[in-house]
C-alpha cells in the first residue's frame, strides 16, 4: 500500500500544501530541500527497474489528464507554489559584506600562493648573499691576535709593527 502511496492525488496534496505547524512544514518539504539543494537532472530520476508505476516514463494514476512521473520531477517554484521556510529570507551581514570579499579571495588565491612563494624564493636568497657578505667582512677585520703569523709577501706594507713598551 506504501508503495501507492505517491499516485494518490491525497498523497499530492497533502504535499503540496504545508501544515499550519512548523514541523510539519518541514517534514513536508524534504524533497523539496534536496532538489534545491543538488539541481538534479531529469535522467537522475529512473527510467527503468524502479517499484511498478514508479518509472520516469511511467503515467500517474488517477489523474487525468495523464501526466508521467517525471513531469512532476521539478522544483516546487516551477510548478507555482513555494513553502514558506524556504523561501529566501533577508540577506544578512555574513552575505553582504564578508561573502564578496571571499568570492574575489577564491580568484585570486592562485596569484596569492605565487606571489607567497616567490617572495619566499626572494628571501631566502637576499639571506644568503647578506649572509656570505658578513663572513666576507669578518674573515678581513682579523684581530691581532687572529693574523697568521706568515703572509705573503704583497701584504707586508701594509703591516705596522708597534711595540708596547
Amino acid at each position: 500500500l506504501r508503495a501507492q502511496q505517491p499516485q494518490r492525488v491525497f498523497f499530492w496534496v497533502s504535499q503540496s500544501f504545508p501544515q499550519a505547524s512548523s514541523g510539519a512544514e518541514e517534514k513536508s518539504c524534504i524533497f523539496e530541500q534536496w532538489l534545491r539543494r543538488h539541481h538534479p537532472l531529469q535522467e537522475v530520476y529512473p527510467e527503468a527497474n524502479a517499484p511498478i508505476g514508479h518509472n520516469r516514463e511511467s503515467y500517474m494514476v488517477p489523474f487525468i489528464p495523464l501526466y508521467r512521473n517525471g513531469d512532476f520531477f521539478i522544483s516546487s517554484r516551477d510548478l507555482g507554489y513555494d513553502y514558506s521556510n524556504l523561501q529566501e529570507s533577508e540577506r544578512d551581514i555574513f552575505q553582504d559584506y564578508i561573502r564578496p570579499y571571499l568570492e574575489q579571495a577564491s580568484r585570486i588565491w592562485p596569484w596569492l600562493t605565487g606571489a607567497a612563494m616567490v617572495g619566499s624564493v626572494l628571501t631566502l636568497v637576499l639571506g644568503g648573499i647578506t649572509r656570505l657578505l658578513c663572513r666576507r667582512r669578518k674573515r678581513k677585520q682579523l684581530h691581532e691576535e687572529n693574523q697568521p703569523l706568515l703572509m705573503e709577501k704583497e701584504d707586508y706594507h701594509s703591516l705596522l709593527y708597534q711595540t708596547h713598551l
